[in-house]
């Protein structure tokens, strides 16, 4: 009787556990997504450049 016990301890602790992985490899592979989504093309260092652009 212990040893199922044990075992459904046991399961739960690996269940969470691959939970929490899966779940942390969603939040990286989000943040990856919005860091790219985020970075701009191109950084004006001046208006100058801005000007260049747009003739």
């Amino acid at each position: 009787m212990q040893t199922d016990t044990l075992a459904r301890a046991l399961a739960t602790v690996v269940g969470s556990r691959v939970w929490r992985e899966k779940v942390a490899a969603e939040l990286a592979e989000r943040l990856q997504e919005m860091q790219v989504a985020t970075r701009p093309l191109y950084v004006l260092k001046s208006k100058k450049q801005l000007k260049l652009r747009l003739q």
